[in-house]
Order: C-alpha cells, then sequence, then structure tokens
C-alpha cells in the first residue's frame, strides 16, 4: 500500500509527499530493526542468565567435591604422620595398627572437574553472554586453575608404590577388607565417603610380625614418607585455593550484571 502510493505521489510530482512516504518507510524499517534488536538482547540476557544459573550450580558441586577430598587427604596425612612417627619406635613396640597406617597413608582420591557447562558455553561461542570481559577472564582462570589442582591430586609419590610392593599381600588384603573407606552415592551421583575411624585387623601373630619387619625394614621409607607428607600437603593447599576461588566466582556470578 505504501508502495502504491509512493508511486502516485511520483507520477503527480508531489515531492513533499514522496518525501513523508519515504521517511514513513525509513522509520518502519529503523523501528522493525530495533525491535529485533532488542529482541535478540533479551534472548541473550536471559540465556546469560541460564548459564550463570548452570556455572553457579557446576561450581557448589565440585566446592561440595573438594570438601570431600580435603577431609580425605587430611585423614590420609594424619595416617602417615602417625606411621613417621612409629618408624622412630622399636619395631618390637610395633602392632598391627602400624601396619593400618602405613598402608593409610598410600591413599588417594583423584579429583574430575565438572566443567560441562563451560565447555557448552565455549562450545557454543556464547562466552559474551555471561558478563563484561572481566568476569570472562574469572571464570576463564578459574578452570584453568581448576585443571591444576586436578592434576595436582592426581599426582602419585614414590611411597605408594613402594609400601605396597613390600607389605605382605595377605596384610594388604585384610586392610582393604576391614578397614577400607565406604563410598556411596547421592540421588545426583555425587560421592558420599564414611572414612575408617577405628578397625582392627587380624593376622595370625606370625604372619604379622613378619609383615611389619619387612616394612619396618624397607630402605628408605623414612625418606619416601617425607616425600609423601610434602605431597599430601600441597593438595591439601591446592584444595584451599581452589575452593575459596570457586566460592568466590559463585559470589560474582549471582550479582546482577
Amino acid at each position: 500500500m505504501v508502495l502504491r502510493r509512493f508511486r502516485g505521489h511520483v507520477a503527480e510530482h508531489n515531492w513533499f509527499a514522496v518525501a513523508v512516504d519515504f521517511l514513513i518507510v525509513v522509520i518502519g524499517v529503523f523501528v522493525g530493526i530495533q525491535a529485533s534488536n532488542w529482541n535478540q538482547a533479551r534472548i541473550e540476557r536471559r540465556q546469560g542468565r541460564e548459564y550463570r544459573a548452570m556455572l553457579i550450580d557446576d561450581l557448589q558441586s565440585n566446592q561440595k567435591n573438594l570438601a570431600v577430598r580435603k577431609r580425605y587427604y587430611t585423614w590420609v596425612r594424619s595416617e602417615a604422620l602417625k606411621t613417621l612417627a612409629a618408624l622412630d619406635r622399636p619395631e618390637s613396640a610395633l602392632d598391627a595398627r602400624f601396619l593400618v597406617d602405613a598402608y593409610q597413608g598410600t591413599q588417594m582420591l583423584p579429583w574430575s572437574l565438572k566443567r560441562n557447562t563451560y565447555d557448552q558455553i565455549i562450545a557454543a561461542g556464547r562466552m559474551d553472554e555471561l558478563g563484561d570481559a572481566r568476569l570472562r577472564d574469572k571464570i576463564s582462570n578459574y578452570y584453568v586453575g581448576a585443571e591444576v589442582t586436578g592434576i595436582n591430586l592426581a599426582s602419585v609419590m614414590p611411597y605408594r608404590d613402594i609400601l605396597r610392593r613390600a607389605m605382605p599381600y595377605a596384610a594388604q588384603n585384610e586392610i582393604r577388607t576391614v578397614c577400607g573407606e565406604k563410598i556411596s552415592e547421592d540421588s545426583r551421583g555425587e560421592a558420599i565417603m564414611v572414612l575408617p575411624e577405628n578397625c582392627s585387623v587380624r593376622l595370625d601373630p606370625a604372619a604379622l610380625r613378619r609383615a611389619i619387619h619387612q616394612v619396618r625394614d624397607t630402605p628408605g621409607l623414612s625418606l619416601d614418607l617425607n616425600r609423601q607428607l610434602v605431597d599430601l600437603d600441597q593438595k591439601l593447599v591446592s584444595v584451599d585455593v581452589i575452593m575459596r576461588r570457586a566460592a568466590d566466582l559463585e559470589r560474582t556470578l549471582r550479582r546482577p550484571n
């Protein structure tokens, strides 16, 4: 209709009306483009809020998971410290508890970072929807740091292999059976762990003394255990740092943008 009227005004040489018609068309196109832009911006803001909520959920899951690792490695460190102290005592003063502590000091619990949402955002090229450049850098840096923490928690010191090579299999099997941690899952598939507090292994007296001697007499065991303790300290520091960063990033993502 506008086009037909425009042609009529041109034919009539009514240039003022032609100018008005042209202005109406331009304004209509501009308003249409603006409406489309506003709608796209609204969609992107909504998508950004959804992504932020999903990231918060992942961060909460990671913090819960890391809290399990902190408790676990604190326990392993305690067992390793008891073993280090026992190595200064005469062999005749050691009992089955020495074997349990020495074995538990070898335990490890790697960490798998939950990053489903972050990977989805990167793959879709939607980082800009999360917020300004500073926030985007903070998110990226957290995931880089978390990956480093995962590598640290997966590291294995020589003490683990040396102790498990020296201790007789029967003793190790008894410890795993009686004194192992109990791991289950909640409704979301996240780990629930119950650590052994007090347990006693049963070994034939002769087998017990032989196992204690083999472990106690392992060359350089105290040095390897010392290195194990340093590694456990590093693991606990890494867990504390990345937990603080996760909590800080969660608070930032909860702020209105």
